[in-house]
């Protein structure tokens, strides 16, 4: 009896290829028949040369690389078998590469289905629990500023994911001729999601099948699926705590915004909003607000309901409000009286009446949100967003004094008081009896420091988790970068859970040109999105493209995406081995892949904190599933 690798989603491809005619070679073999071969969700695929980007031994040693066309973790060709696993409530995912051989001509009329997984006692794994994507190219033309070393190199980086129509299969040409990457693209990847459910009778333990197919006018193939569920289940709650920063939403209208957020809890983040604001009218002393537009808009994502089936949901925290809101105050950032809220401060400085504008409007922002039980569940986290980054004893004296203000209205303990910023240890020993939550640049997430203040302080880090420099990527703040190995996003859930702390990364839908518009369309055919003085990013703060350039109003996830999502469902291994006592195997699988110290000064220039193959990464995940599927069948 052969052994198989215990991998996640357990996939027969069989690579019979029955002719439909067509140009042969001298050995009479039809000329325009595809290859198709499969791999994993950690890597991308050259759409020109069919090889890894990661492939690249000169930037990682441990980088993956041979014939894996042939043969990889989730892929034997011999055997024509990817081989996965998953738990329920939870996204299973590979990549099918569909190759145009070399010296054919155009590949026209591809279609790839896949339209259900029939398992145990006749239990159905249906779309859009399945769902297909064709990967868009985008052109890297240089290097991302002072990452040197560890770009991929120029090229065209497979990133957004479009969605096949709803009931179809993908249909596409090789090559694309809208993604315009010319004759030389031979390659074209789809993109697999496979969502078991939560349910156990729904989605009981043991192996799914179905049938995948792949045809051509040249020809048909057809690819077994066999998914092994093992007999755990995800939790709906995000343990991961943090968000991803986001400036755009809610100039959306509604419902186009509501596309963001349901992405967002199936990819198992939140997005971070400052401010969402009722209608305020003040006069004197008397402050009057309207919830009306607040609730229609925001409300359903306060109580849950945004992420049910009335709403259009399916996927992982269904009716689960989300975790935390960022209240609606702010102050004045210099002459800038615009951004505060309720009321700027006097020129003079604080007067009774300002005070008694603030503390009316903390009183009635309270009651509104006392008065449903299920608001009162999400936390209210306080920033002052008009302080971010601030490093001067003024702008540490007006922390103080808003904490205390709002404390007086709100109540102590009633909200987390947050700052961002790198703040050195004698700015924290002024702030941390005020501060709850220290949002802290990854580049001064420094160990001692961060040690000192953790009983009085969460802390989360933001920012790039990778550096090559003091100054690699310090200008925008993202976490991960386009011409960036993918890990760069799925190590968010490894690095917090092996500091004991959330994150915070910076947007997912960034276009920002410094002095020039937000052009997020351009997002799909530029990819430096990021300009500021002499430095230039490849999709920076970019995980979601806008579907507008493709004729839809709903988001579309990236591959980028989908590694964050792989790190936060990682997370939820983790977590879910805690609970069951086994802490200590959760801390040495994270350390067998993370076994550097990656945030904090000592880390810039180390490139080598965490392994680099993400098979190593995939096979400790597998550890963790194994030992959570024993305990489940005791």
């Amino acid at each position: 009896m052969r052994a198989w690798t215990p991998l996640a989603l357990m996939i027969c491809v069989s690579a019979t290829i029955v002719p439909a005619g067509g140009e042969q070679d001298a050995r009479g073999n039809t000329m325009n028949t595809p290859t198709v071969w499969a791999t994993g969700d950690g890597v991308r695929v050259n759409p020109v040369t069919g090889r890894y980007f990661e492939d690249q031994p000169e930037v990682h040693k441990d980088y993956p690389t041979g014939d894996y066309a042939r043969s990889n973790p989730v892929w034997d060709a011999k055997a024509g078998k990817v081989t996965l696993r998953a738990a329920r409530n939870e996204f299973a995912a590979f990549q099918l590469v569909v190759a145009r051989p070399e010296g054919a001509g155009p590949l026209e009329g591809v279609q790839v289905r896949l339209d259900k997984l029939v398992g145990p006692g006749g239990a159905q794994i249906t779309p859009p629990h399945v769902s297909l994507y064709k990967a868009w190219y985008v052109q890297v033309k240089q290097k991302s500023t002072r990452y040197d070393h560890l770009s991929l190199r120029p090229g065209w980086y497979a990133d957004p994911l479009i969605p096949a129509p709803a009931g179809e299969g993908l249909r596409f040409d090789i090559p694309d001729a809208r993604n315009a990457i010319g004759p030389s693209q031979r390659n074209q990847t789809v993109w697999v999601d496979i969502f078991v459910p939560p349910d156990r009778q729904a989605a009981p333990p043991g192996v799914y099948k179905g049938d995948l197919t792949v045809t051509c006018p040249a020809g048909s193939q057809t690819v077994a699926v066999e998914l092994n569920v093992w007999d755990f289940a995800l939790p709906d709650e995000i343990h991961c705590r943090g968000d991803i920063w986001n400036g755009t939403l809610k100039q959306m209208p509604p419902e186009q915004e509501l596309g963001y957020y349901q992405m967002a809890r199936r990819h198992r983040f939140q997005p971070g909003v400052c401010f969402y604001r009722p209608k305020l009218t003040v006069e004197g002393t008397q402050v009057t607000l309207d919830w009306t537009d607040y609730d229609a808009r925001v409300g359903k994502y306060l109580d849950g309901t945004a992420f049910t089936k009335e709403h259009g949901y399916w996927g992982p925290g269904m009716g689960v409000p989300i975790g935390h809101m960022v209240l609606p105050f702010d102050c004045e950032r210099g002459a800038k009286k615009s951004r505060a809220w309720p009321a700027p401060t006097p020129d003079g400085g604080p007067t009774p009446e300002f005070e008694a504008v603030w503390l009316e409007t903390a009183r009635q922002v309270k009651a509104h949100f006392e008065a449903d039980p299920r608001m009162r569940k999400v936390e209210k986290i306080l920033f002052i967003d008009s302080l971010d980054e601030s490093y001067y004893q003024a702008a540490y004296d007006k922390m103080i004094y808003f904490c205390k203000l709002l404390r007086r209205g709100l109540g102590e303990g009633w909200f987390k008081y947050r700052i961002d910023g790198g703040y050195n240890s004698p700015a924290m020993r002024q702030l941390a009896d005020y501060v709850d939550l220290w949002v802290c640049a990854t580049i001064g997430f420094d160990q001692p420091k961060i040690q000192r203040f953790r009983d009085r302080v969460e802390p989360w880090f933001y920012g790039s988790v990778i550096y090559e420099t003091t100054q690699s990527g310090g200008e925008n703040g993202s976490n991960t970068l386009l011409d960036l190995d993918v890990l760069t996003g799925r190590c968010l859930g490894w690095i917090a859970w092996k500091y004991r702390c959330g994150y915070c990364a910076w947007e997912f839908d960034a276009h920002w040109i410094e002095g020039g518009p937000h052009r997020p369309l351009a997002n799909w055919t530029e990819a430096i999105n990021f300009r500021k003085g002499d430095a230039a990013f490849n999709g920076s703060g970019l995980l979601i493209y806008r579907g507008e350039f493709i004729g839809s109003d709903q988001p579309v996830a990236s591959i980028r995406l989908k590694a964050h999502r792989r790190g936060f469902q990682d997370y939820e291994y983790f977590w879910l081995l805690k609970e069951a006592g086994e802490g200590p195997a959760a801390d040495r699988i994270v350390n067998s892949i993370i076994h550097g110290q990656p945030l904090g000064w000592d880390a810039a220039g180390k490139t080598e904190n965490w392994k680099n193959n993400p098979e190593a990464w995939d096979a400790a995940r597998i550890e963790a599933g194994n030992m959570l599927d024993k305990m489940a069948r005791k």
